[in-house]
């Protein structure tokens, strides 16, 4: 049960099992719907979240001019 009460909708146990066997993720490179990269790639999970979690320098402020009166 979920926290409203309803049943769940989650198939727990073909899920549970799919992690057991390994099961690899559908993904189809041509639905622009299946994410940025194919998630069975390992090489590209690690490319992409290396890229998201990039911090990068804050941008210079802006330098005021000052106007002669």
């Amino acid at each position: 049960m979920t926290i409203s009460g309803q049943p769940s909708k989650t198939d727990w146990d073909r899920v549970r099992k799919s992690i057991v066997t390994d099961e690899p993720i559908a993904h189809d490179p041509n639905d622009p719907d299946d994410g940025p990269y194919d998630p069975n790639d390992d090489e590209a999970v690690e490319r992409s979240l290396t890229e998201k979690n990039r911090v990068y320098p804050p941008a210079p402020a802006e330098k005021k001019i000052a106007k002669a009166s």
